[in-house]
C-alpha cells in the first residue's frame, strides 16, 4: 500500500472504508454523548427546547452548508482544470464573500431568536419557550461554523481526500462528552449547549488549518479582481442544492413543531429516535455515496456513460444488500436496541417505550432514504439541482399533512410514520424524473427495480425470523447480555438472509459478494507485502 497517497487522496473503495470506520468511531463517541445527554437530562421539558433550538440554526444557517459542500465538488474541479492556483484563489473568494454574508445573517438570528422560536416550534410555552430563545442565540456560532466546515469539507472531496476531515470530526466529537462529564453537574443543560458550539469550533480550526498549512488555500484573494461570473454561476446551483439539503432540516422542523403540541418529551424521543435508527444510513449510505459522487460527476464531465451506470448499479447494490438487514434489525428488534443504547438513569421505562415505537417507524424507511440520496447525488451530477428542488418541496409539503393526521391518531410515532412513507414518495419521484430526464433508460432502471424486489423478498423472510427470535432475547437482562444475544443473532440471521439470496440468484447479492471478497483479497496482498 502506498502510504503517501493515501494520504494525498483516496480510491472509491478506500474512500468507502475509510469514511465508514472513522464515521462508526464517531458514531461511538456520538453514542457516549447520547448516552451522557439521555443520563443527565431524559426527555426533560429542558431537552425539547435543546432540540428545538439546535434546529433553528441548523434551518437558517446549516442549509448553506451541504448546498456548498455538493457544487464546490464541480465547481473546484473545473477551476483548477484552468489552473491549480485558479481554484485555489475561487476558493478564497467564495470563503471571503459567504464568511461576510452569513456573518450579518447570524447577527439577525441572535436578535430574533424568540421570533425563530416562535415559528419553529409555536406549541412550546413557558420555560420551554424561555430555554429554547436563550440557547438560540448561543448556538448562532455553532450554526456558522457548520457552514464552513461543510464547505471546506466539499473542497477536500474534490481532491479526492475523504481521510482527513473524517478524523478532524473524530477528534471533534469527543468535545462534546467531555463538556458533559465535566459541567453536566455544575451548570446543567447549558453543558450540552456549550458542547455544542466548542465542537464547532474544533472542527472548524482543524479543517482550516491543514487547508491554509498543507495545501496553501487562503493565501491569495485577488479581491480586486473577484471571478464574479464563478460566483454567480456558483450561487445559481448552490441555492437549488441548498434548498434540497435544508429539506432534512425542514422535515425536522415541521415534525418538531407538530411534536411540540404533543405531550412533553415527544420532541426529545423523535430526537433519540433519529440518532438510533440513521446510525446504518450515516456509517454505510453517507460514506458510499459520497464515496462515488467525485467519480461519478467526472465521469459525466468526460461522457463516459458505460462506466457511470456501472458505478451506479454497483452502488445501488451494494446499498440494497446491506440496508435491507438493518431495516429489518431496526424495525423488529427496537426495543432491545432502545435497552442496550438509552435506558439508565433519567431515561426510565416510559421514556424507552416512547422511544422504541418511534425508532420503529424511522427505521422503515432507512432503504428508501438511502437510495434516494443516491439519485439525489446523480442529479447533481448533471448540475441538475432544479429537480431535486421541487421533488422536496413536495415531499415537505406530504409530510406535513401526514404529520398533522398520523400524529393525532398515533401520537409520536405517527410523526416517524410519515417520514417513512414520504421517504420513499421521494424515492419513486427520484427514478420517474430519472428516465424523463433521460440519465438512465427505462430498461436499466428495471433491471435494477427487479433486483430490488428479490432482495425485499428475502428480507421479509428474515424479518420473519427476527421477530420469532425475539423470545430469545430477555429484554429485562443486564444491558450487555441484551447487545450479547442480538448480536449472536444477528450474525446467525444474516447468514441465513445471504444463503436465501444465492438461492433467489439475485445479482445483488452476486456483486455485494464479489465486491467483498475483492476487497479482502486486496487488503491481504496489502498486508503481505
Amino acid at each position: 500500500m502506498d502510504k503517501r497517497r493515501i494520504l494525498r487522496s483516496q480510491t472509491i473503495k478506500e474512500a468507502a472504508i475509510i469514511t465508514a470506520i472513522v464515521s462508526l468511531l464517531s458514531k461511538i463517541v456520538g453514542y457516549v454523548r447520547d448516552m451522557l445527554t439521555a443520563k443527565y437530562f431524559g426527555t426533560s421539558p429542558q431537552m425539547d427546547a435543546f432540540e428545538v433550538a439546535l434546529i433553528i440554526p441548523n434551518m437558517i444557517l446549516g442549509i448553506f452548508a451541504s448546498g456548498m459542500q455538493t457544487i464546490i465538488v464541480r465547481m473546484y474541479t473545473e477551476k483548477k482544470g484552468q489552473g491549480n492556483d485558479k481554484g485555489k484563489i475561487f476558493v478564497s473568494q467564495l470563503f471571503f464573500i459567504y464568511s461576510v454574508i452569513l456573518f450579518f445573517i447570524t447577527l439577525l438570528l441572535v436578535i430574533f431568536s424568540p421570533v425563530f422560536v416562535k415559528i419553529v416550534a409555536s406549541g412550546l410555552t413557558s420555560d420551554r419557550f424561555a430555554y429554547a430563545s436563550a440557547f438560540v442565540k448561543m448556538l448562532a456560532v455553532f450554526g456558522f461554523l457548520n457552514i464552513m466546515t461543510g464547505f471546506f469539507t466539499g473542497v477536500f472531496q474534490a481532491e479526492k481526500q475523504f481521510l482527513y476531515p473524517a478524523v478532524a470530526g473524530l477528534v471533534a466529537n469527543f468535545v462534546i462528552p467531555i463538556t458533559l462529564l465535566l459541567l453536566a453537574p455544575k451548570i446543567g443543560i447549558y453543558s450540552r449547549v456549550l458542547g455544542q458550539d466548542l465542537f464547532g469550533l474544533v472542527y472548524f480550526f482543524l479543517l482550516f488549518s491543514f487547508l491554509y498549512f498543507r495545501w496553501k488555500f487562503f493565501r491569495q484573494y485577488d479581491v480586486k479582481e473577484i471571478d464574479w461570473a464563478g460566483f454567480k454561476e456558483f450561487t445559481n446551483l448552490m441555492i437549488p442544492a441548498m434548498v434540497v439539503s435544508g429539506m432534512s432540516v425542514l422535515y425536522q422542523i415541521v415534525d418538531k413543531t407538530v411534536a411540540s403540541y404533543l405531550p412533553y418529551g415527544a420532541i426529545a424521543s423523535l430526537s433519540y429516535a433519529q440518532t438510533v435508527y440513521l446510525i446504518p444510513y450515516s456509517l454505510i449510505g453517507v460514506s458510499l455515496t459520497t464515496a462515488v459522487y467525485p467519480t461519478l460527476s467526472s465521469h459525466v464531465v468526460s461522457k463516459n456513460n458505460e462506466e457511470y451506470e456501472r458505478l451506479f448499479k454497483k452502488a445501488f447494490y451494494v446499498l440494497v444488500f446491506i440496508m435491507i438487514p438493518f431495516t429489518v434489525y431496526f424495525s423488529v428488534w427496537a426495543r432491545p436496541i432502545v435497552r442496550v443504547l438509552f435506558e439508565r438513569g433519567a431515561f426510565n421505562e416510559s421514556s424507552a417505550l416512547l422511544t422504541t415505537s418511534n425508532v420503529l417507524m424511522y427505521s422503515l424507511g432507512l432503504l428508501g432514504i438511502t437510495l434516494a440520496d443516491l439519485f439525489r447525488r446523480a442529479f447533481f451530477t448533471y448540475k441538475d439541482t432544479k429537480t431535486p428542488m421541487f421533488i422536496s418541496w413536495v415531499s415537505v409539503g406530504l409530510n406535513l399533512v401526514l404529520d398533522i393526521v398520523l400524529a393525532k391518531i398515533m401520537g409520536a410515532p405517527g410523526i416517524a410514520l410519515a417520514t417513512t412513507i414520504v421517504t420513499y414518495i421521494s424515492l419513486v419521484q427520484y427514478i420517474l424524473y430519472s428516465i424523463n430526464r433521460h440519465y438512465f433508460d427505462s430498461k436499466y432502471l428495471r433491471n435494477l427495480l427487479l433486483e430490488l424486489f428479490k432482495a425485499f423478498f428475502v428480507g421479509a423472510l428474515m424479518a420473519i425470523l427476527a421477530y420469532l427470535s425475539l423470545r430469545f432475547i430477555p429484554i429485562k437482562a443486564h444491558a450487555l447480555t441484551v447487545f450479547l444475544r442480538s448480536i449472536g443473532l444477528g450474525i446467525i440471521l444474516f447468514i441465513i438472509y445471504v444463503g436465501i439470496g444465492k438461492l433467489v440468484r439475485s445479482e445483488i447479492f452476486d456483486i455485494a459478494f464479489s465486491y467483498a471478497f475483492g476487497f479482502l483479497k486486496t487488503t491481504l496482498k496489502r498486508f503481505r507485502r
